[in-house]
């Protein structure tokens, strides 16, 4: 079985010190990040693992209070916001769609394009940068679990022979 030389796995290794940036992007999958985010918001949980503010017991929506209203829609959010706006009887998701993650090597963040004027009311109480995100534990969990999609690769680069 053929070996590489050590100057050329010492080569390797420079190429991998170069593409590795690269080859962590690429097998990280900005969906499920975005899911994890759906996740947290679905649960009633901010981006520090906090609760969301509780949906007032006293609110009522045409003749129904509201946070049992929301309950029976999502009964994940345990009484907390979850952010999911119902018009009539159908899921818009818009906020959930509008919601884009932006991927570096120590960071994950979030943005939305979502602004309809209600908006501002909520980010009066809970600010944006706490309904959109993950924690730090997820995001750790998340390259964790991305290291198998990118150790084949890296010990290709490695082993490879000119």
């Amino acid at each position: 079985m053929p070996t590489i030389t050590a100057e050329q796995f010492l080569k390797n290794l420079k190429n991998l010190e170069k593409e590795y940036p690269k080859i962590i992007k690429e097998g990280l999958n900005i969906n499920e990040i975005r899911n994890l985010n759906k996740d947290n918001l679905m649960h009633g949980k901010t981006s520090d693992g906090g609760n969301m503010p509780p949906y007032s017991p006293r609110y009522r929506k045409g003749g129904i209070f509201y946070k049992s209203y929301k309950m029976r829609s999502n009964p994940l959010n345990r009484g907390r916001w979850d952010l999911k706006h119902w018009w009539g009887k159908k899921y818009d998701g818009a906020f959930y769609r509008s919601i884009k993650p932006r991927i570096t090597l120590q960071k994950v963040t979030f943005s939305t394009t979502y602004k309809p004027s209600y908006m501002k009311d909520i980010y009066a109480i809970i600010s944006k940068r706490k309904i959109l995100g993950i924690t730090k534990k997820q995001w750790y969990d998340y390259q964790k679990e991305n290291i198998n999609r990118v150790q084949p690769k890296a010990l290709s680069i490695i082993n490879k022979r000119s």
